[in-house]
């Protein structure tokens, strides 16, 4: 029987909340198939002083695409549908430009479809274009997308996150049951394993928490002035913390999805014992094989899942965010038979490092350290240069407002990594893992979350390009200068 400390779990919790100044959150762990701990901390409403509960619901955001996922390979399992459909044929009013007839529901479901934040070019200024509304209502294919959706890579080629491929799964999952994908969830999922408190209408409601987001931080402030945005002009409640604004999740599939820590708990239980009462164990497993892994040592990606290694233990899960104001996580750990759920309501930008912390807590690991390992000669004299991402346009929105180009330079006797913009914008060291493995650095961070990057040389023994934790792909470009610290 696993075991974990709820008395380090709560003062983890606690500290978190003043830590990262977060209006409330709630945790909850799933332990042999049951909710073992759940509690709440801070405010579900910081101006009404009402207090955040673990039965308050949740908007999850992104984890509403596992549920998704699960949907589709149920149809698999009924010969109704196919990993390799082309999503032409399902779709057949919908205009699919550039690399379109190439298309699969397999794409769609590991991220690998060639699509971006952006349908189309013209949409490229604003990533987030179509998939939010003021209108709870949702328009029907074609009028979301008048120009068809650009498909401006080869689908299977590269990995970029996006929520408009997920748009498109619903959209074939709901024409081929003959129903919406709200009562496609609600029949698959949410009735099968008793998630009264559980729907897909996106609806604001007296139960759900208010949602906050932080005033801008720097690097805040650097993302929106590269999507030129203007910064939120409401003034913090409590000196940290905004009432976020509502926006309706235009495509249900990508994220709408509201519940609360019991009901998600039985989701997870579902999940750690292979998606009993939804799919078979067979095509569970087949989910969580390693779909898209360019490299065994980095994160990879199964059918909607991604999969880690985390304190020493694998992890496989999803994390949601919806810009109005929510964050959330959810991961489970097999080994241990063990999930752990974290409801924010707060959008934030260092909610990874918030679960991280949390993970460590529910798993009682000691603290993560770095072996004192020298870095290759070699590599310390070929890897210093600017990194940038390779042509795409619109599949390299996201990265590209994250951090931007990187660059990597020799100081000190050290390679130190820099981004353009977000976390890594000051410098951080870039150190040795393995011995045995020169190739695998790690970026020195203060956080829990120590990122890996994996450098790959050309024939001639030369660095040219290098890939994150993040599944993104960066090659080197000699013709671009260095900045200054």
């Amino acid at each position: 029987m696993a075991s974990f400390s709820p008395k380090r779990i709560s003062e983890t919790a606690d500290r978190l909340i003043e830590e990262f100044h977060l209006p409330g959150m709630s945790v909850g762990v799933v332990s042999n198939n049951e909710l073992a701990y759940a509690e709440g901390f801070g405010w579900a409403d910081i101006t009404k002083r009402k207090p955040q509960d673990p039965v308050l619901h949740q908007r999850i955001g992104s984890i509403t695409k596992t549920m998704v996922c699960l949907c589709a390979m149920a149809l698999v399992e009924e010969g109704r549908l196919r990993l390799d459909s082309h999503v032409g044929n399902l779709l057949p009013e919908l205009k699919l430009n550039g690399y379109g007839d190439e298309l699969t529901l397999w794409h769609l479901l590991t991220h690998t479809g060639g699509i971006g934040e952006a349908p189309t070019v013209s949409d490229a200024a604003d990533p987030i274009k179509v998939l939010w509304a003021d209108s709870p209502d949702t328009p029907p294919l074609a009028e979301k997308y008048p120009d068809g959706i650009t498909i401006d890579v080869k689908p299977g080629s590269k990995w970029h996150y996006a929520n408009h491929g997920w748009m498109l799964v619903g959209e074939i999952i709901a024409r081929l049951e003959g129903d919406t994908i709200e009562q496609v969830l609600q029949r698959r999922i949410f009735e099968p394993l008793g998630m009264h408190a559980t729907d897909n209408l996106d609806l604001p409601g007296e139960r759900l928490t208010t949602g906050y987001t932080h005033a801008p931080s720097p690097e805040s402030l650097d993302q929106l002035e590269l999507l030129g945005k203007a910064p939120p002009s409401a003034r913090p409640v409590d000196g940290h913390n905004i009432p976020g604004e509502w926006v309706y999740i235009n495509g249900r599939a990508a994220g709408a999805v509201q519940s609360n820590i019991p009901d998600m708990a039985l989701y997870a239980a579902a999940l750690l014992n292979k998606g009993s009462g939804i799919v078979k164990p067979d095509t569970f497993n087949d989910m969580l094989k390693p779909h898209w892994c360019p490299d065994e040592r980095l994160i990879s990606i199964g059918l909607s899942f991604f999969r880690s290694h985390q304190f020493g233990e694998f992890t496989f899960g999803h994390n949601g965010g919806v810009d109005g104001g929510w964050n959330t996580n959810l991961t489970l750990i097999p080994g241990k038979n063990l999930a752990m759920l974290v409801h924010l309501n707060a959008y934030l930008d260092s909610s990874e490092e918030v679960y991280s912390q949390l993970l460590q807590a529910v798993l009682d690991a000691p603290a993560p350290s770095i072996a004192d390992i020298p870095l290759d000669a070699k590599v310390q004299s070929s890897a210093t240069g600017v990194y940038t991402f390779p042509s795409g346009t619109l599949t390299n929105s996201r990265p590209v407002r994250l951090h931007g180009r990187l660059q990597i330079t020799e100081e000190n006797n050290e390679l130190i990594l820099r981004s353009r913009r977000g976390a890594w914008r000051n410098g951080v060291r870039l150190l040795a893992t393995d011995a045995n493995d020169p190739l695998l650095l790690t970026l020195d961070t203060a956080s829990t979350i120590k990122p890996n990057i994996a450098l790959a040389m050309d024939s001639n023994g030369s660095i040219n390009s290098l890939r994150l934790d993040r599944l993104s792909l960066m090659e080197r470009d000699d013709s671009l200068s260095t900045w200054g610290r």
